[in-house]
């Protein structure tokens, strides 16, 4: 029976001509497929990374039953790992076996990234330093061959890609850590109709935010979603094209990039005492140790009666008064520094520092709603070249979603509103990584700052990358 099995896995392989097919084989729905997991396993080639037999069989079983595979069909397939994290599957071989440890062996997951991260380290001074020894013997570099310095540069850009997507596929799979910290599942691929198990909106939240960055979060999703937002309309579905979802998604993953950003930026300050106190902070301080200084030493009502009552009328025509005048919010301490900005070190705040960062924002975007490039094209074609106002392009596009002419979602408003905090979540994540990495490590690749930069100031929030 197991030299019949092994025949139909070299038929297979045959077939497929790569590694990958082997899962295709597994689920062609061919004859002979032995129900025991050991004899299977032992007719597959050894798995890597290596993984003890016990849980691999364990994990097959599982995935088996859940995926409506015969029980051993394939005990460990590396590009399955990282797929039950996020949408958007590791691209190289060390992110898929992070995204094994972190889904498998979550002790070992830290560890792992650092060693990587020193490996890379260490790769890139060993290069610094040749590059230093090749320039100060001048006189060997031009004895060599033109073809030979081509040659060598052009391993150079090779080695530089790899170990690009290699730190990406480490921030990306270190940013998944965050959520599977916080026990939030991540929205999977949106195709359709949406319909996604609830999850807890306060740790999305109050688990990643400080108390003066939530409101600027409430802020973003008002813009976003406007009235709908209210509870009221969180069963409401709604039927959108993909590209503007995917504008929503990205544009909430830069937004939470900037809020963390500008938010350790200003703890920074106003633990410094460089920020300038305001009056109403003041004032309302002095409330506090007024009501703190009442409850401890309370008045007692029968020893002055009258002037208790007396003292009650005038707070209650002043509530009546305030009944009739618009409520009036006081803005937050982080708001009113964000708004002390001006126009260049707001650009320079809001903007992503480093290549693999800004590669994150369209893998991540990607995954969760399909190629941007593709959907940008089908809005495109929808709206045509001889649009003449912006109420004619939405027009436009309303009706193509009408008519399924371009890819679209239906969701229901709760729905919506994870989607819009999952990603303002994931780009303060991302900026915590980004930052540690930088700092820890300095491997990232600058992104060259916007033009209008150069006009004004700039911002150091002390992580290394270039001007800030």
């Amino acid at each position: 029976h197991l030299q019949h099995t092994s025949s139909s896995f070299q038929g297979n392989m045959q077939l497929t001509g790569s590694p990958s097919g082997v899962r295709h084989g597994a689920l062609s729905g061919r004859r002979g497929v032995p129900s025991n997991a050991s004899a299977w396993a032992h007719a597959l080639p050894a798995p890597r990374p290596p993984v003890a037999p016990a849980r691999a069989s364990r994990t097959a079983l599982c995935r088996a039953g859940r995926d409506g595979m015969p029980q051993g069909s394939n005990p460990y397939q590396p590009e399955e790992f990282g797929k039950a994290l996020a949408p958007a599957p590791p691209k190289t071989a060390y992110g898929q076996q992070l995204a094994y440890y972190l889904e498998m062996e979550p002790q070992l997951f830290r560890s792992a990234v650092e060693e990587q991260l020193s490996r890379l380290k260490n790769e890139k001074d060993e290069r610094e330093r040749a590059k230093r020894n090749a320039e100060a013997s001048g006189g060997q570099t031009e004895n060599k061959d033109s073809s030979s310095l081509i040659l060598s540069k052009r391993m150079e850009e090779v080695r530089a890609r790899e170990v690009s997507a290699t730190l990406e596929d480490l921030m990306y799979v270190s940013i998944l850590e965050k959520f599977v910290m916080l026990r939030v599942e991540m929205l999977p691929r949106m195709d359709g109709l949406v319909d996604v198990q609830a999850t807890s909106l306060t740790a999305l939240t109050e688990g990643i935010h400080s108390k003066e960055a939530l409101e600027l979060v409430r802020e973003h999703l008002m813009g976003v979603m406007g009235p709908a937002l209210s509870q009221q309309f969180s069963n409401v579905a709604v039927k959108m094209s993909k590209f503007q979802m995917a504008q929503v998604y990205a544009a909430s993953i830069m937004f939470g990039y900037f809020l963390r950003r500008v938010d350790k930026l200003f703890q920074l300050e106003r633990t410094l005492g460089t920020i300038e106190a305001d009056p109403a902070d003041a004032v309302k301080r002095l409330e506090k140790l007024f009501a703190m200084a009442d409850a401890e030493h309370p008045v007692d009502a029968d020893v002055d009666g009258e002037t208790s009552r007396s003292s009650e009328t005038p707070s209650r025509s002043g509530a009546d008064e305030g009944r009739n005048l618009p409520a009036r919010k006081e803005k937050s301490a982080l708001r009113r520094y964000v708004e002390s900005f001006d126009q260049a070190a707001m650009v320079e705040t809001a903007r992503i520092v480093s290549l693999e960062a800004a590669a994150l924002v369209e893998r991540q975007t990607s995954g969760v709603l399909g190629d941007v490039k593709k959907l940008t094209k089908q809005i495109q074609d929808a709206v045509g070249r001889d649009v003449s106002s912006m109420e004619q392009v939405m027009e436009r596009m309303a009706q193509a979603v009408e008519a399924d002419r371009v890819e679209t979602v239906t969701m229901t408003v709760g729905t919506q509103r994870r989607a819009v905090l999952e990603a303002v979540a994931f780009g303060a994540f991302m900026r915590d990584v980004e930052t540690w990495v930088q700092t820890d490590y300095s491997l990232l690749t600058p992104l060259p700052p916007p033009s209008s930069s150069s006009s004004g100031g700039s911002i150091d929030d002390g992580d290394g990358m270039a001007p800030l």
